[in-house]
């Protein structure tokens, strides 16, 4: 038989777990966030500095992949701060779920983000075949 205090510490490891879990999933949302903006950032700056090194790149046409890569790049960084304000909402939701002991998955969340990045990504397969 386990007794009470046996029982006390058992719950207590588990909510620790589930705590150190959401907190350790929210670092990946982060880190994850971090390399979307810097990636985005430097695409941005080196599609400029081409722009100015080369003035000749800049006459090709309205739509030139230069140009196309400064959108690009700014679209990263949108996408990295959008993820990163959604990893805040995400984890302050599991956080009081936990403190409830009613977590349940936002799969809705996870589905939206989930099309977001795939229609980028397709989104970027027709500007490169198009290109």
């Amino acid at each position: 038989m386990t007794g009470a205090g046996e029982e006390t510490t058992k719950r207590t490891e588990a909510y620790a777990r589930e705590h150190l879990a959401n907190e350790r999933t929210h670092l990946a949302y982060v880190r994850t966030s971090i390399a979307l903006l810097s990636f985005g950032i430097t695409i941005n700056r080196v599609g400029l500095y081409f722009l100015e090194a080369d003035k000749k790149a800049a006459e090709v046409g309205p739509r030139s992949l230069l140009h196309d890569a400064v959108g690009v790049g700014v679209w990263m960084v949108l996408l990295g701060m959008a993820l990163m304000g959604w990893a805040a909402v995400r984890y302050l939701r599991a956080y009081s779920d936990i403190e409830r002991g009613a977590y349940r998955p936002d799969r809705t969340a996870i589905l939206i983000f989930t099309a977001a990045i795939f229609l980028s990504g397709a989104a970027s397969i027709v500007w490169l075949v198009s290109s």
